[in-house]
């Protein structure tokens, strides 16, 4: 009979095979005393040489290799689910990640201590690559929204109404996905569809349902930041993408005008992203990104126009 694991740490991967290869490294320098854990990467459809870094860590972690050819970070985590077999608890994490040696242990304590509790978040921390950083990096901001740094809180605590644990850094209680709960996968990150928030739909119809979160701000994991992320063009797109999730976390913006009068409520819309488009424009190019943050909402806000336009056609269609 297959022993009872305490923890399955799921990670999804798309041809990143040096970065999956660092990150491993940190992995195997976790410690793991009393902690029956395994590592389940999902391997989602990568081309690369993900297979054969993968297969010379095999004497060195407890590795269950999965394949997904579907693209999306969702479908790789929904493969996991569907593979079975998982621990008592279930944490997701990067790719990119190098939590602190103790992340196990956290994890495993944290969640016993907690029993009424079902999600759990911690804390994360960018790694900055050896290079020149750029001035507007100092921005509390943008760090937190471009390059995922989260404390939440100095103590342990619940999350607050609209407030959820991170990609890189979170974990749930197998029997959440007991009745057949899944990631949703229309909600896509892959290189031809990003859309963030592809967990935090998940969480939110979860707190919906009167599960409680937790936070802990002991189970670190640092996040690995590469120089082509330290660019204008990166904090944008993702800006566009964090738009594009919003729309599936609230209700459509004035939905009684578009089930009333669709044209019109297209129109406005499509005036809303030229407005943006102006203010994004005027915020950027007095100086040299003067100011951050009002470019990145502006994109934010016309990334949620451009996905509630789609998915109220994909509705009326």
């Amino acid at each position: 009979m297959k022993k009872d694991l305490d923890i399955s740490v799921v990670i999804a991967t798309h041809n990143r095979a040096e970065v999956l290869r660092e990150s491993l490294m940190h992995l195997v320098r976790l410690d793991r005393s009393g902690v029956d854990v395994e590592f389940v990467v999902v391997d989602n459809n990568s081309s690369d040489s993900t297979q054969e870094v993968l297969a010379a860590f095999s004497g060195r972690l407890p590795l269950r290799y999965l394949f997904e050819p579907k693209p999306g970070q969702n479908c790789a985590r929904n493969r996991a689910l569907a593979e079975g077999g998982l621990g008592r608890v279930i944490a997701f994490t990067d790719d990119d990640i190098e939590p602190d040696e103790n992340w196990l242990q956290v994890i495993k304590s944290v969640s016993h201590l907690n029993p009424d509790c079902s999600i759990f978040g911690g804390a994360i921390y960018p790694i900055w690559p050896a290079v020149s950083l750029p001035i507007w990096i100092r921005n509390d901001f943008i760090q937190q929204f471009g390059y995922a740094a989260n404390s939440y809180s100095d103590s342990e605590c619940f999350y607050e109404k609209n407030q959820y644990p991170t990609s890189g850094n979170f974990w749930i209680r197998r029997e959440l996905m007991s009745n057949g709960r899944r990631f949703d996968e229309s909600i896509a990150w892959h290189p031809k569809s990003r859309i963030m928030a592809t967990e935090t739909v998940f969480l939110q119809r979860l707190c919906q349902e009167g599960y409680k979160m937790f936070y802990t701000p002991d189970a670190v994991v640092g996040h690995k930041i590469s120089p082509e992320q330290l660019t204008l063009r990166y904090l944008m797109k993702r800006a566009y993408s964090w738009g594009r999730g919003q729309a599936y976390l609230r209700p459509l913006c004035r939905g009684e005008l578009l089930v009333r009068y669709p044209m019109f409520w297209r129109l406005i819309r499509i005036g809303a992203i030229f407005r943006l488009i102006l203010s994004m424009a005027l915020s950027i190019f007095p100086s040299v990104f003067r100011r951050p943050q009002n470019s990145i909402q502006a994109m934010q806000w016309i990334g949620y126009n451009v996905e509630s336009m789609r998915i109220a056609k994909e509705h009326n269609d």
